[in-house]
């Protein structure tokens, strides 16, 4: 029991470092002079070519794409939101800002969203907990804001492009809940079919470049470390953990793209950014935390 305990923290862990990688592997592809539009496309493209290899492989796999077929119009509009608007707009904040004030912006402005259209959307009632942690990211996100674009006196453009990534993320937890989307790596190789659809079309726009054969590792990297790899950990360890354990323990994913970035980049958030940053690290932990009533009423059903 320990044993299965360890493991599933472990990959819940092992999702939060993998998905804390996309910012170093996107600031090296722009060091290539390939353009944040070049790499959102090339990443999704990879991503959906090596499940489609896996897809002629598997029967299973098979047939749970098959399966999926009647929910194209829920998938399609799920995967403008989390892929095109979240790799689109993620992927341009990091060609304006410095990597951990995106992460700590984007994943903000998700908690955000997904606050007030869980409300409407899902009918879901919040508890004090929510409530107060709801307030303390308002604040995070705000003091993080005017904090980067203190110089200018407006909000910067790394700031705007983080914050629609993380709505549009925010928007995809949302439907994909209240469409109830299942099948594992079918319904992400489905996402990544409409992503490339819809990413081709900023990129046919900017103009179609070939990426050079140096950046081919590093595209490949961000395209099956973060976006399979991070999922196939997150869906192994629901097996081994309760959900809402693996999603508190992926709440570290700011904290590895900050040391990533340190350390790679040698970037890092900086002055009252810090403030900002940890109010939202703290707001999202509090959120996260069951009360102890609910606790045992969940015990004892």
């Amino acid at each position: 029991m320990k044993n299965k305990f360890l493991l599933g923290v472990l990959l819940a862990l092992g999702a939060a470092v993998l998905n804390g990688s996309v910012g170093i592997f996107s600031k090296g592809l722009f060091a290539s002079h390939l353009s944040p539009t070049a790499v959102s496309f090339y990443k999704c493209l990879i991503a959906f070519a090596a499940l489609s290899v896996f897809f002629s492989f598997h029967q299973e796999f098979k047939y749970q794409v098959l399966r999926l077929k009647k929910h194209l119009k829920q998938i399609a509009l799920c995967s403008f939101l989390g892929i095109f608007v979240l790799y689109y707009f993620e992927t341009t904040a990091y060609h304006y800002a410095a990597v951990p004030f995106v992460v700590f912006m984007l994943l903000g402005a998700a908690v955000f969203t997904t606050f007030i259209f869980s409300t409407f959307l899902l009918k879901e009632r919040k508890n004090v907990l929510k409530i107060a942690g709801f307030i303390l990211l308002t604040a995070g996100l705000c003091v993080m804001a005017i904090a980067e674009g203190a110089d200018s006196g407006q909000l910067s453009v790394g700031a705007l492009f983080a914050c629609i990534a993380g709505i549009g993320y925010g928007l995809f937890l949302v439907f994909t809940k209240k469409f109830t989307l299942t099948g594992g790596l079918a319904l992400i190789w489905y996402l990544m079919l409409f992503g490339v659809i819809y990413l081709f079309v900023p990129f046919y726009v900017e103009g179609l470049t070939v990426p050079e054969v140096n950046t081919y590792p590093t595209l490949i990297a961000l395209a099956i470390f973060p976006t399979i790899g991070g999922f196939y950990c997150t869906t192994k360890a629901l097996v081994y953990l309760e959900a809402n354990k693996v999603q508190f323990l992926e709440l570290t994913e700011p904290i590895f793209a900050t040391v990533f970035a340190f350390f790679v980049l040698r970037e890092m958030v900086e002055g009252m950014e810090w403030v900002g940053a940890s109010l939202i690290l703290v707001a999202i932990y509090i959120a996260e935390m069951t009360p102890q009533k609910e606790m045992k009423k969940s015990t004892m059903t």
